[in-house]
């Protein structure tokens, strides 16, 4: 008898053994929760690296605007869909976008500013700024107007996720991100700061805050409370569709939010005695989760000649000021991600064939790089799960979003499995799958 029952124990812990296995070595990528990643995918992007045979570049536009939306789990593999022509993106602002707090609505910005060499490419025919754009076709299932200031909500309840509303701007909006209080967004753009609700299926203006320090990337402190923002001023009048070039100087502003009413404070400053400088990309920055910080690209461009710093600023002081530096991190900086426990961020380099992400540990005093890991050319959306075991990654070159595994409290490993979007990826969110009330 006695031998009977070690016989079953030990079935019963070989089966047991069997189902953690399978739990985890399923042939495909799973999350430990249900959710949902919106990338934006700008098109022209990748005309800009695509070479003809001759080794020179073929400016005729092939590439189409897209989003893909890319729903994951714990027990099923990659449910992936990619639409074209109905979400105008670019590349050229922060790589986050924003999603509803239930996860039903993305919300993705589009301007229509362009630099040399963006204004080579050949669009095809058809509308390309607000101008050109009447009621009938903003109501269209389809639009191709890439150069039009507008923001785009996409009903992700619906399988064939279908833009519901369309919203023009006069100025340029760069960036739409959801406010910690889960009901509202602010959308920077180039003369305002805008805030909306979305209202049975609709955006809807609640406010209009302006500024006048030009092109903002920003982001919400998590107290809700305050926005810091890096700015950059155009040396002459912004028009969609028209070559346009900044100053040679960047700021960092830093604003407070009461209620819906956004207004500037003070600038936050490079502290004298820290060896670092602000510079005309010094553009894309995040918060951290606990507050405490914001990490502040020096170059959000590559150029092949130098690494560039990160910059730290102190979001504790009564006046924000930068006074922290990590030196020499990549060539070109673009985004940031923080992992839920608080000791490591991750920022996205933009390289091309040399590419990296950088790790950095946030509970070092100073702050401090790590290591840095290979990854696809021209890095820009960056997230971390909710649980914090899996970082997602998104290369504007690749047409693929990137997969890490978190092994440690410092420690990331490449996972197989990527996930194909759009080519041009420009920018990334996630959220919770939305969930049909029952």
């Amino acid at each position: 008898m006695m031998r009977y029952w070690i016989v079953m124990v030990v079935v019963l812990l070989g089966f047991g053994c069997v189902d953690a296995v399978d739990a985890e070595d399923r042939p495909y990528l799973t999350t430990q929760t249900p959710l949902t990643l919106l990338s934006a995918n700008d098109g022209e992007i990748t005309q800009l690296f695509q070479l003809t045979d001759d080794h020179t570049t073929d400016w005729k536009l092939k590439t189409k605007d897209s989003f893909t939306v890319i729903h994951l789990g714990p027990d099923h593999p990659p449910i992936m869909r990619t639409v074209y022509d109905t979400v105008p993106a670019t590349i050229k602002g922060t790589p986050t976008m924003a999603l509803s707090r239930n996860g039903r609505y993305g919300l993705i910005a589009n301007h229509g500013l362009r630099t040399e060499p963006d204004l080579k490419i050949q669009l095809p025919p058809g509308p390309r700024t607000n101008a050109d754009l009447t009621p009938e076709m903003l109501r269209g299932k389809t639009l191709t107007a890439q150069y039009a200031n507008l923001i785009s909500l996409i009903d992700l309840s619906d399988r064939t996720f279908p833009v519901v509303h369309r919203v023009l701007l006069d100025d340029c909006p760069v960036h739409v991100l959801r406010h910690p209080d889960g009901e509202r967004f602010v959308v920077g753009a180039t003369e305002n700061f805008y805030v909306f609700r979305i209202v049975d299926g609709r955006l809807v203006q609640i406010s209009r805050n302006p500024h006048p320090f030009g092109l903002p990337c920003f982001w919400i402190h998590p107290s809700g409370n305050h926005i810091i923002a890096t700015h950059s001023l155009p040396r002459e009048p912004l028009t969609a569709g028209k070559r346009f070039a900044f100053t040679e100087t960047c700021t960092v502003q830093w604003f407070s939010m009461k209620g819906d009413s956004i207004k500037h404070l003070s600038e936050v400053k490079v502290q004298k005695g820290v060896n670092t400088k602000l510079t005309p990309a010094s553009l894309i920055l995040r918060v951290s989760p606990d507050g405490r910080f914001a990490l502040i690209c020096q170059r959000a461009g590559t150029s092949g000649r130098d690494m560039c710093d990160i910059l730290v600023a102190d979001l504790t002081l009564e006046r924000p000021a930068i006074n922290g530096v990590i030196k020499q991190v990549a060539d070109g900086v673009e985004s940031f991600a923080f992992h839920p426990n608080g000791k490591m961020a991750v920022a996205t380099g933009l390289g091309t064939d040399h590419n990296c992400i950088a790790v950095l540990d946030m509970a070092a005093k100073p702050i401090r790089l790590l290591y840095t890991l290979d990854a696809k050319g021209l890095g820009q959306g960056i997230e971390f799960t909710p649980e914090g075991d899996k970082l997602f990654v998104g290369s504007a070159l690749a047409g693929r979003i990137e997969v890490f595994d978190v092994a440690g409290e410092y420690e990331l490993r490449k996972n197989p499995y990527s996930l194909n979007v759009g080519f041009g990826h420009s920018s990334l969110t996630l959220g919770p799958r939305y969930q049909p009330p029952k």
